[in-house]
């Protein structure tokens, strides 16, 4: 019961930090925003605030999950009732694409953080994690028959994830817009190619 408290509280207090940094966000910008503003809005105190988060970008990282779990839960759910997988996998990576090139100054920064949740994904929602997401959405695209069977859905979203990890870091050394979505575009191209069953070859 203590545990569970305890565990509720952390909850709690995480979520008063991200929705305080929401709202300055929002307000007045991410490059505005600082941690002692944060921490004032939260009602909490500095050091809580480096218990939960290393630095403010982890905290718009983690405010970008939470924003997208329903998002992922519901493609997960309409793939599950029927809905073709390949298409939904093209319309994640182009928003995901869209939304590193419109925080192009802190793209780098982004990437590294949400490296940083990759030991900490089975403890909480799955849907808010997109390499849980991408197994997922894999697992459903085999059991359709539009990807082969003798890969791990596990290995396709290391693959893909890789992908797009490695084209935002190169994008962000000289962001234009427009050329993340065009070069992930043209990667799930060969990636796809390589992943379809061999009928459909």
């Amino acid at each position: 019961m203590n545990m569970a408290s305890q565990e509720q509280r952390r909850a709690q207090t995480r979520q008063k930090i991200v929705q305080a940094a929401k709202k300055l966000f929002d307000r007045q910008g991410f490059e505005a925003t600082s941690v002692d503003q944060i921490v004032k809005a939260a009602d909490v105190a500095k050091g809580t605030f480096y218990q939960y988060y290393e630095t403010k970008v982890d905290v718009l990282a983690d405010l970008t999950r939470d924003e997208g779990a329903e998002k992922t839960r519901a493609a997960l759910e309409a793939v599950a009732n029927g809905a073709p997988a390949i298409p939904m996998l093209e319309r994640y990576l182009q928003a995901l694409c869209e939304w590193f090139e419109s925080h192009e100054k802190i793209a780098e920064a982004l990437i590294f953080s949400s490296l940083k949740s990759i030991g900490r994904e089975d403890s909480l929602d799955q849907h808010r994690y997109g390499r849980r997401f991408l197994v997922a959405l894999f697992t459903l695209a085999q059991e359709h028959g539009e990807l082969r069977h003798d890969v791990a859905p596990g290995e396709l979203a290391k693959v893909i994830g890789g992908a797009l990890v490695m084209s935002v870091l190169g994008w962000s050394k000289n962001p234009v817009p427009g050329v993340l979505a065009k070069s992930m575009n043209e990667t799930l191209k060969v990636f796809l190619q390589g992943a379809k069953p061999e009928a459909s070859l």
